[in-house]
């Protein structure tokens, strides 16, 4: 018998249930899609993935999740996890207060300004410090595994509504909705300030490639995220509101050669290519939503669930999940009136 639903197995999804069945929870994993998967509709194994802030000055909550995240995520380098810990190299073509002053600079490993004339194109600012960088096919997949190592339980199904899981889950205590994009479409929540944010990659096998590195200015966003097994990402593209899963030549194009600028090591040899990817960024105005609220039953009106929701990262999934799922849990521990 289950004390908590968690409804999806993204990153969000899988790091929360994995969290709170460490904790005691007994938990029961809902999903559509679970690792191993790869559709337009799973988001997770697309992501490249690296631990790089997202958060502003004024967003402390922000600033907490991807600091609890990681701490996290370093200790877990150490286990078989897809993670590892590498040098990572962020350079800007604006200055803003974030990157003037960064709010993470005592918060990792080895923080530094990078040099005025190691700077690369246009860049005005540059930031070096220790990250993780991580394979999330493989990550998604040893999260599962330690989840059902646990007891925790999988059911893969699709939910149409929310209270579809009345149905499911008999008696339904308490759910925790982490179904990112889906949320926009799952009735009973709809919420339309959901959107995809389109991001399209490369994947190379290149494993000599031991930093990775990111540059943000007018030509969008370029990235070089290595992997464990010797296959690096690279990226990007960032489009909003654009739900089209198929991968375009010209845009693989621009992501190569903005690699080569940016990683000069690629130009010594012919590249060799994997797989282009299309993967849609669970997006929202505003930001993630946590928010408890109620539900009622179909079956009976006076039976209501309290529905704890912990979707919309947009880009930045993997690099606040364990940050998310601590404050996710901490609502849903919230005592709040019917």
């Amino acid at each position: 018998m289950s004390d908590i639903v968690v409804l999806g197995a993204g990153v969000i999804g899988l790091t929360t249930a994995l969290f709170l069945q460490q904790r005691g929870y007994q938990v029961a994993v809902i999903a559509k899609h679970v690792p191993g998967d790869m559709s337009i509709e799973y988001t997770s194994p697309y992501a490249g993935a690296h631990w790089r802030s997202f958060a502003t000055h004024d967003n402390k909550l922000l600033q907490r999740i991807e600091s609890v995240t990681y701490h996290r995520l370093m200790s877990l380098s150490t286990q078989n996890t897809g993670i590892m810990v590498l040098p990572s190299l962020d350079y800007y073509d604006v200055l803003t207060p974030e990157t003037v002053d960064p709010w993470f600079k005592d918060t990792v490993t080895d923080f530094t300004f990078i040099p005025q004339q190691d700077l690369p194109g246009n860049a005005k600012i540059g930031h070096q410090y220790t990250t993780v960088v991580v394979n999330t096919p493989f990550y998604l997949r040893w999260l599962l595994s330690e989840f059902k190592k646990l007891g925790g339980t999988l059911q893969q199904h699709t939910v149409s509504h929310i209270t579809d899981l009345f149905h499911l889950i008999q008696p339904l205590r308490s759910v925790i909705n982490c179904t990112g994009l889906g949320s926009r479409f799952i009735g009973g929540i709809e919420d339309k300030k959901m959107y995809p944010t389109r991001g399209q990659t490369v994947m190379i096998h290149a494993p000599f490639v031991n930093k990775t590195l990111t540059h943000i200015g007018d030509h969008g966003i370029s990235y070089v995220i290595p992997r464990t097994d010797g296959s690096v990402i690279l990226g990007g593209t960032a489009n909003t509101h654009d739900y089209n899963p198929f991968p375009n030549d010209k845009e693989n194009q621009f992501i190569l050669e903005q690699a080569k600028i940016l990683y000069p090591e690629l130009k010594k040899e012919p590249i060799q290519i994997i797989q282009s990817s299309v993967g849609l960024r669970p997006t929202r105005s505003g930001g993630p939503r946590f928010e408890n609220e109620w539900i009622v039953s179909p079956l009976d009106p006076q039976h209501r669930v309290k529905v704890t929701h912990g979707y919309g990262h947009g880009g930045y999934g993997v690099q606040s999940s364990w940050g998310s799922a601590e404050y996710i849990i901490e609502l849903m521990e919230r005592r709040s009136q019917l």
